[in-house]
């Protein structure tokens, strides 16, 4: 009798693991599947905290560079084709230099000088060529100098971060 008593027990333990099983498949697949999701979700997180991050170092530094009000001589100075040749024959600069010390293209200048009358120009391109009035030649050639060395350190620098961002 003992033998049909282990035989029976061992079947419903049998037969109840299989139903807990069949039960519970559906649950781990699911959260597996969340698991994957979430590892995901961080990653993406993580990547966009770090690009909020260097946006906002971005704008920090445009901010700073640039005044928050134009000044009444900004507004009343008035820029001609020809100030803009001869401001830029005194500096002793092409017009690609001229472009990079403003911070324009070299087509915008070119624009510049052959275009007739006064220019209408945004307030930042304004300033800019008002305090390159103020300049000489070598200090002029002495920023153009400085700028590019900056741009070429912010192109290093942004190529050091796509290699890094792609491994």
């Amino acid at each position: 009798m003992s033998n049909v008593a282990k035989v029976l027990k061992a079947e419903i333990a049998r037969i109840s693991k299989r139903e807990a099983k069949s039960a519970t498949q559906g649950i781990g697949k699911s959260t597996t599947w969340l698991r994957k999701t979430v590892a995901d979700l961080k990653r993406r997180v993580l990547l966009i905290e770090k690009e909020n991050k260097r946006l906002v170092g971005t704008v920090k530094k445009y901010q700073e560079e640039s005044p928050e009000k134009p000044d009444e001589d900004t507004k009343k100075a008035r820029l001609t084709s020809k100030g803009i040749r001869s401001l830029r024959n005194k500096l002793g600069l092409s017009q690609a230099g001229f472009a990079k010390l403003v911070g324009v293209t070299t087509h915008a200048v070119f624009l510049w000088e052959n275009k007739e009358g006064a220019l209408s120009l945004r307030d930042k391109t304004r300033q800019a060529l008002l305090s390159i009035r103020r300049l000489g030649a070598r200090e002029a050639k002495l920023k153009l100098a400085e700028t590019e060395t900056k741009s070429k350190r912010m192109r290093a620098s942004s190529s050091k971060t796509k290699r890094v961002s792609r491994a």
